[in-house]
């Protein structure tokens, strides 16, 4: 609303990957609607934010580190950086920090701005995975995280178990997501085949990682053998990432089956409307997949380093988001040594079938999912109201 603080808010952010940039700017795009002006930003980010008025202190790209080992051969430059982002905060003491992703940076920064502008709202969108690894976090962060904008359901409830800062589910970006809306409307309502047709899509996800791809397509090749020697008819999908493209194309050359490798979000969501079947890798696609209601089987390969931290740290029983959030066991998981192309391509053949028990089960734990995920405004609209509180506090 207009007039809810007296100038336009000086507003801090960080968010290192495209995905938490998007995130930010669409929460700063609702705020600005709220408060009837736009507020200036400082702080790290990209493109989305830079169309908002950011001026980004350094390139995002330096703090958008995945796994372990980038973050450990980074440790120099992201230290100098650190200081660099926290020092440009505390300078401008801005009205309001909202920190997105890149935690291992993002709240270190918050730590040492929080030290320096005690009174300082500090807003983190998109809650740490305190659920799966690391439970010490929540607590650890209370001391300088006001509030915390969940985007998914069950978080908030864990977040209080462990001590942490006050926290909000606010919803998640892909509830409000047309296209996989439609494909959801689609794939449930699907009726039987035609007679005689008992040909299977099969949508293919081996990652986003070039390590993933490669530990994951060995076994989906075998299960797609397997289906063939079972009298399997297939059309296999396989949407990937541009810079994937040419490490998938030169695997899947030599296959029994053509194999449509596509790329670009339009294809991926093609994909999913046509899908009978998924064998995905582990990850955020696996909740996409469950929210377009296509039944899947989530598979993971980890380097033997991984998994030996992995089965030392993490705390979660399933690392599947729609298992988690309808707390029982929707998607089967297999890891490492426990994938069997024959039990992968058996599975897939009943999640296949009209009909059939598993998938009418799986549909109807998807329905379920997508009850306790909604929410009665966008999450941007929601985050945004907590956000404007907050500055009304402060103010």
């Amino acid at each position: 609303m207009t007039g809810d603080v007296a100038r336009p808010p000086l507003i801090g952010i960080v968010a290192g990957e495209t995905s938490g940039q998007l995130l930010a700017a669409e929460l700063i795009e609702a705020l600005n609607a709220r408060l009837g002006a736009s507020a200036r930003l400082i702080g790290v980010g990209g493109p989305p934010l830079d169309a908002l008025g950011l001026n980004s202190l350094f390139d995002a790209d330096e703090i958008a580190l995945m796994g372990l080992s980038a973050v450990l051969k980074s440790l120099p430059r992201l230290a100098r950086r650190i200081g660099q982002t926290a020092d440009a905060l505390i300078a401008a003491k801005p009205d309001c920090l909202i920190i997105v992703d890149s935690p291992d940076f993002s709240l270190r920064v918050a730590r040492r701005v929080k030290l320096r502008l005690p009174h300082l709202p500090v807003v983190k969108y998109v809650a740490p995975t305190v659920w799966a690894w690391r439970p010490g976090r929540a607590r650890a962060m209370a001391a300088f995280v006001d509030h915390v904008l969940a985007i998914l359901p069950f978080e908030p409830q864990v977040m209080a178990d462990l001590g942490g800062p006050e926290t909000h589910y606010v919803g998640h970006r892909l509830m409000a997501d047309a296209e996989l809306e439609r494909c959801w409307q689609s794939n449930r309502t699907r009726g039987p085949r035609a007679e005689g047709d008992d040909t299977i899509n099969l949508l293919l996800l081996p990652g986003s990682r070039r390590s993933e791809v490669r530990a994951l397509l060995g076994d989906f090749r075998q299960a797609v053998e397997i289906l063939r020697e079972r009298g399997r008819a297939l059309s296999i999908s396989l949407p990937t990432l541009p810079h994937l493209e040419r490490q998938v194309r030169d695997h899947v050359l030599e296959w029994p089956d053509m194999v449509h490798v596509t790329t670009g979000r339009q294809a991926q969501i093609e994909a999913y409307g046509r899908a009978d079947v998924a064998l995905a890798a582990s990850g955020t696609v696996l909740l996409e997949l469950a929210l377009a209601g296509v039944p899947a089987i989530s598979c993971y390969r980890a380097d033997p380093l991984i998994r030996r931290v992995a089965e030392r740290m993490l705390t979660t029983w399933s690392a599947a988001l729609p298992n988690i959030i309808a707390d029982k066991v929707v998607i089967n998981e297999y890891y490492d040594e426990m994938i069997r192309p024959g039990m992968l391509a058996r599975l897939a053949e009943t999640l296949a079938r009209p009909g059939s028990a598993e998938r009418t089960r799986m549909m109807d734990d998807y329905a379920d999912i997508r009850d306790r995920m909604r929410v009665a405004v966008p999450p941007s609209e929601k985050g945004a109201d907590i956000v404007a509180a907050a500055l009304r506090r402060d103010g």
